[in-house]
């Protein structure tokens, strides 16, 4: 996997759009381009992509580049989503799983009991949020993630579900499988993109407010010694009546400058994120859905936790306060409401 950040999200968009991208080193992308998206960007349809200007027979991209800009116009397409089944031929077993349940399980403050499992579809979707990011300069990229729509958990691991293509089959996403409201899950994809996007940009970020306190210290170090020399040359002379007045209205205006430069650089190094969901496969796994009732004193609840074979694993619950996964959690008095360690020391 390349792990150059504009080498990454251009990989994401190709392979969006029915291309091929393999990575060949860091810095440089192997591409095969669907034919119809090379004359979008003016490109052969086999194209070696770079982030190094010293690579021969290769596109230089940067964050600036003409290049780079044409693949940010394919983000353009909104709102693509597509429906696809993955077959599992060997079986599903249905024993075995209380014993799963309660190795991985674990309310610090209550019980769960294993009530049964059983063989069920569940949806999951794998969602890709493009973003542009400005201060300084101009960024865009993509992150892709994905959730169980029944738990609620994301970003959740799906294993090798969509290795195989032969495995994948048509299927009909019927309104009657869908297990959240539609407000729910649009907050669930806002979250989880919000807090993947903060992570991708979290050095640039740190890098602007570097800059930003170090330009600060420099206006407020800079105007701030002017105005002591006006005031020390009042003080000096002696200065009363309209000379001090005038004296005194150019420490005003000092100040009033460095008010404007401060205000000028905090616009300049502001991190402003946009983000849209560009694109969005609903993906139908079949799984073992173990039905569990958790206890703390008088409440009790019932839930469903889902073991998927394609990763061999128990997944995890959801928290009900900081939406992460859990597999150790304390449960309210009231509603025995899933509550992770970190909100409950809240």
């Amino acid at each position: 996997m390349v792990s150059d950040p504009i080498l990454s999200t251009l990989a994401q968009l190709i392979s969006l759009h029915e291309g091929i991208a393999e990575p060949d080193g860091e810095q440089v992308l192997n591409v095969l381009l669907a034919t119809n998206i090379a004359k979008a960007l003016d490109l052969p349809e086999e194209v070696t992509l770079t982030t190094r200007a010293d690579i021969p027979e290769s596109h230089f991209v940067t964050y600036h580049s003409t290049l780079l800009n044409k693949f940010s116009e394919l983000l353009s397409d909104r709102g693509c989503v597509a429906a696809v089944g993955v077959k599992y031929d060997s079986y599903l077993k249905t024993t075995g799983f209380e014993k799963l349940l309660q190795q991985n399980i674990v309310p610090q403050n209550g019980l769960i009991r294993f009530l049964e499992a059983k063989p069920e579809t569940t949806r999951y979707i794998w969602c890709n949020v493009a973003y542009t990011a400005e201060a300084d300069e101009r960024r865009i990229g993509m992150v892709s993630f994905i959730i169980n729509e029944l738990t609620g958990v994301t970003p959740i691991d799906i294993g090798d579900a969509l290795f195989w293509e032969a495995d994948r089959i048509d299927v009909n996403d019927s309104p009657d499988l869908i297990t959240k409201p539609f407000e729910e899950l649009s907050s669930l994809i806002e979250q989880t993109a919000a807090k993947l996007i903060k992570a991708e940009l979290e050095n640039w970020s740190a890098k602007l407010t570097r800059t930003l306190t170090r330009d600060s210290e420099r206006l407020h170090a800079y105007y701030g010694t002017i105005a002591t020399e006006i005031a020390s040359r009042i003080e000096y002379k002696g200065l009363i009546g309209e000379e001090k007045e005038k004296e005194l209205a150019r420490i005003e205006a000092t100040q009033r400058e460095l008010e404007r430069k401060l205000a000028d650089i905090k616009e300049r190094y502001t991190l402003v994120v946009d983000a849209f969901l560009h694109s969005a496969m609903v993906i139908h796994l079949p799984t073992v859905h173990i039905n569990c009732e958790l206890v703390r004193k008088k409440a009790k609840r019932t839930v469903t936790a889902v073991w998927n074979p394609f990763t061999k694993i128990l997944e995890p619950l959801r928290c009900e306060l900081g939406g992460e996964p859990v597999y150790e959690f304390y449960l309210d008095d009231r509603t025995a409401k899933i509550i992770s360690p970190s909100c409950w020391n809240k």
